[in-house]
């Protein structure tokens, strides 16, 4: 046979080779694998069988991993190491190695050569310590790769406390991966690490970020630093990725400058961490709906579970104890679920968090926060609050609250500040959606109602305040998605023209979906009109959209992208239709877009929509890191650029102490109150 050969690729939009000398696993003249001599693990699983009998290392999957033997015959892949490897099959079945490492503190480069498919590899460490949950380290390709498609992955520098650690495995999972040849050698500085609190506790220092009251060592999530010779290259096409294709012309024109400049530090950074975290940084900070970045440092979630959810709304009874902050609405207990509520009840006014307003606050935490997810209408802070409770227990240090009284309707004068690390671990939470009520009948689980989960149901029901003779229906939903509701939908209506005298839609939780699913609903509503067109109108690398309406009307008229086609021949123009809206996105903006205007709809909400009107690319790269860049624009029948700019409610309907003190839900009664003055 022919002897393998080793190749490194080099490409900057393949490629990441690992900076510098370091120790590494070798090939003799033959092509075969030949550890490092200094490693402190090497496995290669010919000491290993299907019941993991007879060797080292403890290895474990179920049945739809499985160790290959090859002998080297014409036509066979061979092994990287002697004759045996690991095949995985199944994406959401781990298949796990133990890794003997020494009882000692230090620093390890972790590797492992897979062959086929994508996997996500990474070192697991468990620790006896009750302070310190579990850490890891994920594996990324160095830009080594042998003739017969062996790609090298592997981790940058991990400090492992081994006087504290009760266990350490490697854990791949993949789709028809082939695994071979695992390897830690010794490699970079030991950083023991430390407890914090708050995101920017300068304890962590440069290179770690504070999330969860731990220091996380930032180079465990990212690839390696590319060598000087490739660097730029690499620089150039990454945010090329972003110049060429972001946006539309509000988001090119107010976020796109400032996101490029931030990138641009990429060129003077000098680690994994500081390298790849401005390039992150700089993606969130476009500011957009359909534009977010996904990293494995975002596994780190508090285990404390903060028992309560927010709202914008008026503090009307506390404004001469803490006036409201310019720019924002106040934030308000919406309610709370059953457990770790530290005493807060709807009504109760959360004023800050770390000394700052909470909707400064959250916005503040781009470098930090991986997850950040913020509305392309600047003025849109919905996202931040309805995220609020979790934001505060993996990144802040305390949060500052009014307490208000039910019984008397009225609130204290003074200020209460809470620990973060006064929150209790565990419990079961409400999830968070911006009802503080439900008023359907008949809803389709009691977790609906205790939990506060509509989710994907499918819930069509009377309205509980409904009086003999109203019939007044309605819909409770988070999903736009057509596939999954369109048929759903297309029954509402048939259901509504049939037996409903007024109709309330409640989508105050719009996840989006797809545009067919909207344009379903205003079939209802409205005669046929061609409203607009996009997302997908902007063909040109660098087109920074309509610079006038004139412009834009060319482009509508051009028809270079999907048409928004609604309405529809037989359309109930008697009926009375509210919707209600609050944090709405994509294809949840197209749905008032498509309602509004319409002879006998009503939009009610605080606030209008995301101005998500646009569209998206994806990125993948290995070991859970991609991205996710909004591309494109939308442009009315008027020649409007629409995307940043939020469809806005007819009638704007804020919360308030008062009201959710006394139980009331303020959007929904504005919205019975209108729908009950036109029945049909």
């Amino acid at each position: 046979m022919s002897a393998r050969l080793l190749t490194a690729l080099a490409s900057a939009g393949v490629v990441l080779l690992s900076q510098g000398v370091v120790r590494a696993a070798g090939f003799d003249p033959a092509g075969h694998l030949v550890f490092d001599p200094d490693a402190v693990v090497a496995q290669s699983f010919e000491d290993s069988g299907s019941t993991a009998e007879g060797g080292t290392f403890q290895v474990s999957c179920s049945k739809t991993c499985q160790w290959e033997t090859r002998g080297g015959n014409p036509g066979e892949e061979l092994a990287l190491e002697g004759k045996r490897y690991v095949h995985i099959t199944a994406l959401r079945d781990p298949f796990d190695v133990e890794l003997p490492l020494p009882a000692l503190d230090g620093s390890y480069r972790f590797r492992v050569w897979v062959r086929h498919g994508r996997a996500s590899a990474r070192a697991v460490f468990e620790y006896t310590s009750q302070e310190r949950d579990s850490e890891v380290g994920y594996m990324f390709p160095t830009g080594r790769v042998t003739s017969d498609g062996w790609v090298e992955l592997e981790s940058n520098p991990v400090s492992v406390t081994g006087s504290e650690l009760s266990r350490a495995y490697l854990r791949l999972d993949g789709t028809d991966a082939d695994v071979d040849a695992i390897e830690v050698v010794p490699g970079g500085d030991y950083d023991p690490g430390s407890a914090c609190l708050g995101a920017f506790d300068p304890v962590c220092g440069a290179g770690s970020v504070c999330i969860s009251e731990r220091c996380r060592q930032g180079a465990r999530y990212v690839p390696p630093l590319p060598p000087v010779a490739y660097r730029s290259s690499v620089i150039d096409y990454m945010i090329g990725r972003v110049q060429h294709f972001f946006g539309g012309h509000y988001s090119r024109t107010h976020y796109l400058p400032v996101a490029l400049a931030e990138m641009d530090k990429m060129r003077t950074a000098t680690t994994p961490w500081s390298f790849w975290n401005e390039y992150f940084q700089g993606m969130r900070m476009l500011h957009d709906w359909h534009t977010n970045t996904s990293s494995a440092i975002g596994i780190h979630r508090s285990p404390r579970r903060l028992g309560v959810c927010f709202v914008e709304g008026q503090g009307d009874l506390t404004q001469s104890t803490w006036p409201t902050a310019p720019g924002h609405e106040d934030v308000l207990v919406a309610y709370t679920g059953p457990d770790n509520t530290m005493g807060l009840h709807p009504g109760d006014r959360l004023v800050a968090v770390d000394g700052q307003n909470p909707i400064e606050w959250a916005r503040s935490l781009t470098r930090v926060n991986w997850g950040y997810h913020a509305a392309d209408d600047p003025h849109v802070d919905a996202d931040f609050v309805e995220a609020m409770r979790d934001l505060i227990t993996s990144y802040a240090r305390d949060f500052s609250v009014i307490r208000c009284d039910s019984s008397s309707t009225s609130c204290s004068d003074t200020i209460e500040t809470i620990l973060v690390t006064d929150v209790p671990v565990g419990g079961s939470v409400a999830y968070c959606d911006n009802r503080p009520g439900y008023h359907l009948e008949n809803p389709p689980s009691q977790q609906t109602i205790t939990m506060h989960y509509a989710g994907f149901s499918d819930w069509r029901d009377k309205v509980v305040d409904s009086q003999p003779g109203e019939d007044i229906y309605g819909i409770t939903w988070d999903s736009l998605y057509g596939p999954q509701v369109d048929t759903f939908l297309q029954e509402s209506i048939d259901f509504f023209r049939k037996n409903a005298r007024g109709v309330i839609l409640d989508h105050r939780a719009g996840n989006g979906g797809t545009i067919d699913a909207p344009e379903k609903l205003t079939e209802l509503v409205r005669t046929p009109f061609d409203l607009s067109v996009g997302p997908t109108f902007m063909s040109v690398a660098d087109y920074d959209g309509p610079d006038t309406q004139a412009e834009g009307l060319q482009l509508f008229n051009t028809g270079n992208g999907s048409v928004y086609h609604v309405g529809s021949n037989n359309p109930d123009l008697k009926l009375p239709v509210a919707l209600i809206i609050d944090r709405d996105g994509s294809a949840s903006d197209w749905l008032p877009h498509g309602m509004k205007g319409a002879p006998d709809v009503r939009i009610f909400g605080p606030h209008q929509t995301a101005g998500a009107f646009s569209s998206f690319y994806q990125f993948q790269y290995w070991s859970r890191l991609s991205f996710q860049l909004a591309s494109g624009d939308t442009v009315d029948y008027q020649g409007n650029a629409l995307l940043g700019h939020g469809i806005h409610p007819d009638v704007i309907v804020d919360h308030t102490q008062t009201a959710l003190m006394q139980g009331k839900d303020l959007p929904y009664e504005a919205a019975l109150a209108w729908v009950r003055g036109h029945l049909k």
